[in-house]
């Protein structure tokens, strides 16, 4: 019980905290421009290792204790071996869709080693072209040791075409 009211208070704030930074035109990176540049360069690598089909790359830009929400469901992944279990069966599948999270702004913590990303995000199918999902993300990252750990993403699905939209 006591996790699931943590999780519902963590997705309150992540999305008021986006909230708040898409209304405010001035979002802009802020922080240690090397740190910054950093999640930058980890969250191209999760993108690319999406579109690779690198299960190891996934692996490696996540946090033992990650946190996925998904856009449409708000279907909850905790920790990151059931991240790299739902990575795995979408590789399987040769009509996958490929997921591009784009930030927007990259806000680092003066205070602690944690950075928070918001962006845009879109998945399109492989093969059935014209059938996709894209929205709206924050994600939080945490330097372990010399590396950006992604700790935390959360969707919001705000588009969509073909199976990706809810049935009548």
């Amino acid at each position: 019980m006591k996790y699931h009211v943590l999780s519902a208070l963590f997705v309150s704030f992540l999305f008021g905290l986006s909230t708040n930074i898409q209304a405010n035109p001035q979002c802009a990176s802020s922080g240690d421009a090397e740190a910054v540049k950093a999640v930058h360069q980890q969250r191209t690598d999760f993108n690319q290792a999406i579109a690779n089909k690198d299960i190891g790359g996934v692996a490696a830009v996540l946090a033992d204790g990650v946190i996925l929400i998904t856009g449409s469901d708000s279907d909850l992944f905790s920790g990151a071996s059931a991240q790299i279990e739902l990575w795995s069966k979408e590789f399987e599948n040769p009509d996958r869709a490929i997921y591009v999270r784009t930030p927007a702004c990259i806000r680092v913590s003066p205070v602690l080693p944690i950075a928070l990303e918001y962006g845009s995000w879109r998945g399109e199918r492989v093969i059935t072209k014209g059938e996709f999902a894209a929205g709206s993300y924050a994600a939080k990252w945490r330097k372990s040791g010399d590396k950006w750990r992604l700790e935390s993403e959360v969707f919001a699905t705000e588009d969509c075409a073909g199976s990706f939209c809810p049935g009548d």
